[in-house]
């Protein structure tokens, strides 16, 4: 999905960017995609605006997202 989303980049450099993230864990800035090879900086400035790196967590005060009880059928 990331070549659809993102200019110049195709099905090879999407690989090759998921790969260096198993390898390496999440990109915490959003230059760090430059340590992509193929993924240079006018890369990252084209499609600054439709990216987000770091790693995700829920917002303080918010509990985790559970699946709602089933009730239990009476008798």
């Amino acid at each position: 999905m990331l070549e659809q989303g993102l200019a110049n980049v195709g099905p090879r450099r999407a690989e090759a960017i998921v790969a260096y993230r198993r390898q390496h864990g999440p990109f915490l800035r959003v230059e760090d995609l430059t340590r992509v090879k193929g993924i240079g900086t006018a890369t990252v400035e084209r499609n600054r605006q439709r990216m987000t790196a770091g790693i995700r967590t829920m917002p303080a005060g918010e509990p985790p997202r559970k699946e709602a009880p089933r009730s239990v059928p009476r008798r």
